[in-house]
């Protein structure tokens, strides 16, 4: 039976880019729906789940980052590829904060922007296809491969497919820490730029939904000067404050008072 293609979603208000990037998409074997504004792009998301989107940040109606969170709070699922001419680093942050899962600065290669899609659908394909792995348990947290599912004490945790690749990149380390580089070339493919924050960002995002929540674990540990490594660490409660690993015990000696060394005088 012959697999049908992907299908992109692209959200985007200048008709000339939207065409390009259709021609190119369509080029390369996709099946493509196109939005022209913020509110479409939203109806179109409901109406039929896309494999991915390509998404413009300024959009009529409603903008892409609005566009960004309604996606993410109910298809997690869905890679979003934000294609746009404000990316300063403030904007490219906030993005990636937000859940897209690359940012593309205009003017761009249609080449380049094919690739990108073409990694980003392969992470999701790798995200849905870890069956033949055993799960991985670590503190509270487990993560089934076989039903594609991250729980923490029993309670399931929606993390998109970036978040995942990132979650098993670090668990499959073995609590070793793994660079920035590294990282960055097994989540995203390709070399990090120098100064790119995608990395920080993105250990951000799942350290909210599984570290900054009540439990008795954290489990995206920094290694300062290294980059960042996947263990259970018990959670300092506050109040509280951890001994030091070589401290020796404090032991309070008791003493009997000595009486001094001159008796009481004897009135003259």
């Amino acid at each position: 039976m012959e697999q049908s293609p992907p299908n992109i979603l692209i959200v985007e208000d200048d008709e000339s880019i939207s065409e390009a990037i259709a021609f190119h998409l369509k080029k390369a074997g996709m099946a493509v729906t196109v939005a022209m504004d913020g509110l479409a792009g939203l109806r179109a998301v409901k109406s039929a789940l896309p494999d991915a989107m390509v998404l413009d940040l300024m959009l009529p109606n409603v903008d892409g980052w609005h566009i960004i969170r309604e996606v993410r709070e109910w298809a997690p699922q869905v890679p979003i590829l934000v294609v746009s001419a404000r990316t300063n680093e403030h904007d490219r942050v906030e993005a990636l904060s937000l859940g897209a899962d690359d940012v593309i600065a205009k003017p761009f290669s249609m080449r380049e922007l094919v690739a990108r899609i073409g990694a980003a659908l392969r992470r999701s394909a790798v995200a849905a296809d870890q069956g033949s792995r055993a799960p991985i348990t670590e503190g509270d947290l487990t993560i089934d491969p076989d039903r594609l599912t991250v729980t923490i004490s029993g309670r399931p945790v929606d993390l998109t497919p970036l978040e995942w690749k990132l979650l098993w990149v670090l668990a499959e380390g073995t609590s070793r820490a793994l660079t920035r580089d590294v990282i960055f070339r097994k989540v995203w493919g390709g070399e990090r730029g120098h100064g790119d924050r995608s990395v920080d960002v993105l250990v951000r995002r799942l350290r909210r939904k599984i570290d900054e929540i009540e439990g008795a674990f954290t489990y995206v540990q920094t290694q300062h000067g290294v980059g960042y490594r996947f263990e259970a660490t018990p959670r300092v409660m506050p109040g509280t404050r951890p001994a030091p690993r070589d401290a020796a015990p404090t032991v309070t000696a008791l003493r009997t008072p000595r009486p001094p060394a001159w008796g009481p005088r004897t009135p003259a």
